[in-house]
């Protein structure tokens, strides 16, 4: 028997799930996250997961793994101290960065000003220039100078170097010339250059790109190096996969070399995976909600695709690296509530952790939080336990809530009330960012639901934004370790282009493509990806003639060799922008970048499709619980998700239980068991 693994590390828990390819089998674990050595957690996770599925390790066929260590890394400056090797008289770019203002208006007053990952004792300029746009060397590389740079920061203790020259996405000679020194002079110094991290115009893009790269290289290094000898020991035999930051796949070796792409490793596999079974249900265009218990992330997903961006932000740091467009705000089940001086009722971004966490875990926390407002309310039943695990602490959540209904002078159940509908109203604000502001309407989407909290939350955001059908998946609490075995294969490949429409056609357009789709296959291959598993995806960062907002417009190649092929793509890029910004203009398209997405196909999950039995659910009804609904309590029908069958519908209001998670069906509302086992809820036939 053969499996496949994925395993997502969490600031908290490390969430595993393994598939049996025979049976067909779903096997879920989490085991508690140890963040001084990440590796560790992942190699319990993954034993404890295999044995819980009557396997080994020895087993495993694919192993895909996404990882926070980027993100924490970039959150928290614990990377390697970076050198950065420029041109001459460009020593500055870091500091000189982008203008732009944090949050909300005068933001900025409140900012401090966060250092360059590259310091400028670690900087060096050197001689040579590529000319800006014929890419022609007009000054040769100094390698004298070049050589003296690197003794210098080497002896000075960098960890790993950057290479940032002018012009280098034009001509990356120059480039490719100092690392060769670089490796002749400090062999053992991870080094990376611009022009392949980001062969792109923008040189404050481009250089602090490849600095975070080597940001994070070194730290990378080690703990992909530390997994791969654990998991070799403990007897694995498959190659490891981690996941990227827009869902997609490459070998532990490509991550080394460019962790940059890993920095939101871990929100893209929830993304991608309920992409995939809303598209599997029939329903490509939903919004996605996944609430832990620090933040929600919330995402697009259009025809069975997710949103994807070139500017990925990590705290201040915005950045050119391809990812699922993920909007992230402060509501967790986790976010504290308090009464400002004003009276008015804030609950979050703040968040109690999971040292000593909400109150009702009964670690010592004393905070009211979002999860004591839900287990005053009844919509965490009595008779669950957190995980499947911990016995929660009924009292002290009534005891943190009633802090805030003596504040406001309201009962206990109207002050948690209170506090489902503003972090509920942050959550649809959240929302509101991926579809409305980007020229969607949310009643033509479907939402599905996940994380530990989203389920407990999605009915009344799915009511507010009319975006039905809710869609609960099974083991919805380990949503992106399932997205990891959905994922595949895939890497980006651009070019910076600079045409417009009146002065190139579909064949000059055509020919860059097949250009970039060749470095593209080569890859693939390094990849050990067969030939026959090659798949390609095309693009062209459009925008107006001397205009600077790009959309990215999906290229069909072969239509590219009629006489309307770029008549299609401005056609698309103009509904684009018309639907965003609600006009177009009298002008040119320009074709900014072109860019070829390298898919190797992996079947690495299969979604069992069952059949639909009856609709009775009583075999799976657990008791009965007092749930506060609409200003009362009434009681409410608890079912036990385990035993719930394809075909069995219930009545809202219910509440229905797992280990990982709690879904709260509103009254009027109704919950079906699909044939693929997710909780499907619409509203009843009176709404």
């Amino acid at each position: 028997m053969t499996y496949n693994l994925g395993v997502d590390v969490g600031g908290t828990f490390t969430d595993v799930i393994v598939f049996d390819e025979d049976t067909h089998e779903l096997t879920i674990d989490k085991v508690l996250s140890t963040p001084a050595n990440p590796s560790e957690g992942v190699l319990k996770g993954v034993n404890e997961a295999t044995e819980k599925a009557g396997a080994s390790v020895a087993d495993l066929e694919l192993l895909f793994h996404g990882t926070t260590v980027v993100t924490n890394m970039l959150l928290e400056e614990t990377g390697a101290r970076v050198g950065l090797i420029t041109t001459t008289g460009h020593e500055d770019i870091l500091h000189l960065a982008r203008a732009w203002t944090p949050g909300p208006l005068y933001g900025w007053m409140d900012m401090e000003k966060p250092d360059p990952l590259a310091d400028l004792v670690d900087t060096r300029g050197v001689s040579g220039t590529v000319s800006s746009p014929e890419g022609e060397v007009t000054e040769p590389l100094d390698e004298a100078e070049v050589r003296e740079a690197v003794r210098e920061l080497r002896d000075s203790g960098v960890e790993s170097l950057t290479v940032a020259l002018l012009n280098a996405y034009l001509n990356p000679v120059q480039e490719e010339r100092v690392r060769e020194i670089v490796a002749e002079e400090a062999p053992d110094l991870p080094v990376s250059i611009s022009s392949e991290i980001v062969p792109e115009y923008g040189e404050y893009e481009r250089t602090l790109t490849t600095v975070i790269n080597d940001y994070a290289r070194p730290a990378v290094i080690n703990y992909l190096d530390d997994l791969d000898d654990s998991l070799e020991e403990a007897g694995s035999t498959t190659a490891m996969n981690v996941v990227r930051s827009d869902g997609g796949l490459m070998s532990s070796e490509a991550a080394k070399e460019r962790p940059v792409e890993l920095a939101l490793s871990g929100p893209s596999g929830g993304v991608v995976g309920a992409a995939t079974i809303a598209e599997k249900k029939g329903v490509p265009d939903v919004l996605t909600l996944d609430m832990g218990g620090t933040s929600t992330d919330v995402s697009l997903v259009e025809d069975g695709k997710p949103e994807t961006t070139r500017q990925t932000k990590v705290g201040y740091r915005e950045f050119k690296s391809r990812s699922v467009d993920v909007n992230t705000v402060g509501a967790g089940g986790g976010s504290v509530a308090r009464v400002q001086l004003s009276g008015s009722l804030q609950v979050g971004p703040e968040s109690s952790g999971a040292d000593p966490g909400p109150a009702c875990y009964g670690q010592g926390g004393e905070e009211p939080t979002v999860t004591d407002a839900n287990v005053v309310l009844g919509r965490i039943p009595s008779q669950v336990q957190l995980g499947g695990k911990m016995d929660l602490d009924r009292d002290a959540a009534r005891d943190a809530i009633a802090t805030i209904a003596e504040e406001r002078g309201t009962s206990v159940e109207e002050a948690a009330q209170a506090i489902l509908d503003i972090v509920n109203e942050n959550m649809h604000g959240a929302l509101r960012v991926v579809s409305v502001e980007q020229g969607y309407d949310p009643r033509d989407f479907g939402l599905v639901a996940f994380g530990g909290a989203g389920p407990m939350h999605a009915n009344a955001l799915a009511d507010v934004m009319d975006t039905y059908p809710l869609v609960i998946p099974p083991g919805p609490g380990v949503m992106s370790a399932f997205g990891f075995l959905t994922s595949d294969v895939q890497n980006e490949f651009s070019e910076t282009y600079l045409e417009t429409d009146l002065d190139v056609d579909g064949d000059d357009v055509h020919e860059e493509l097949l250009t970039l789709r060749e470095d593209a296959e080569t890859w693939l291959d390094s990849e050990g990806v067969d030939e026959s598993d090659h798949a390609f995806e095309y693009y062209a960062d459009c925008r107006y003639y001397r205009q600077d907002i790009q959309m990215s417009i999906p290229v069909d190649i072969d239509a590219l060799r009629t006489e309307t092929g770029l008549d299609e793509i401005k056609d698309d890029f103009e509904a684009r922008h018309d639907q965003r910004f609600g006009f177009s203009l009298d002008a040119p398209l320009e074709i900014a970048n072109l860019r070829v997405i390298g898919k190797g196909v992996i079947e690495g999950v299969t979604i069992e499709e069952y059949d639909l039995g009856g609709t009775d659910p009583s075999a799976a009804r657990v008791g009965t619980d007092e749930v506060y609904f609409d200003g009362a309590y009434r009681e409410t029908p608890v079912y036990d998700r385990t035993e719930l069958r394809p075909g069995n519908e219930i009545a809202g209001p219910a509440i229905v239980v797992e280990d990982d998670s709690t879904v709260v069906v509103q009254p009027n509302h109704t919950a079906t068991i699909d044939r693929y086992a997710n909780i499907e809820i619409n509203r009843g036939d009176d709404q």
